[in-house]
């Protein structure tokens, strides 16, 4: 199984299995991101194989984004990252106890500065962090096939019944 990709880093991943074999991993990522560059928190889900191989059920599940993307560990709003930085402490995944096919997952995120301005009177300008609960169920994470089979099927029975012939009743 291959999380990676070029030009992220990806770091406090885990992972849950439940008794059927399928997989959830939970993870955060940062990086070269073109559109906001702020660290988001992802799931990935993994079926088991007949054969013991797992494959990936879908792409990434975007379940939290952080709300700054100058986000600093150690340093001030508008300075530069000043000694060791770092995100978070801490993820979880578990198979929720009363639903096998139910996942919860836990990460952090970065919040706002914590500065008057972004209100928190006498703030020391440094960066909040959060935690985020999740949840996913995965039986209701839908295949891509499985997603274009429903649709050419509603669009069969569109079809067969635009083209149904009206039968006419009349009694004598």
């Amino acid at each position: 199984m291959d999380i990676g990709s070029a030009g992220y880093d990806y770091y406090q991943g885990s992972i849950a299995v439940n008794a059927a074999g399928q997989v959830v991993v939970g993870y955060n990522r940062s990086g070269l991101d073109p559109a906001t560059g702020k660290i988001r928190f992802y799931a990935r889900i993994f079926g088991t194989a007949a054969d013991g191989t797992l494959y990936q059920r879908g792409g990434e599940y975007l379940l939290k984004e952080s709300l700054t993307n100058d986000y600093h560990n150690g340093s001030l709003k508008g300075q530069p990252a000043a000694g060791r930085q770092r995100w978070g402490d801490y993820s979880q995944v578990s198979v929720d106890p009363n639903d096998p096919n139910s996942f919860w997952l836990i990460g952090e995120f970065a919040r706002e500065y914590n500065t008057p301005a972004d209100g928190h009177p006498g703030g020391t300008g440094g960066s909040r962090w959060s935690t985020w609960v999740a949840g996913i169920n995965v039986l209701a994470v839908p295949e891509p096939a499985t997603w274009a089979m429903m649709i050419a099927g509603f669009g069969m029975v569109g079809f067969a019944m635009r083209r149904s012939q009206k039968v006419k009743v009349s009694f004598a």
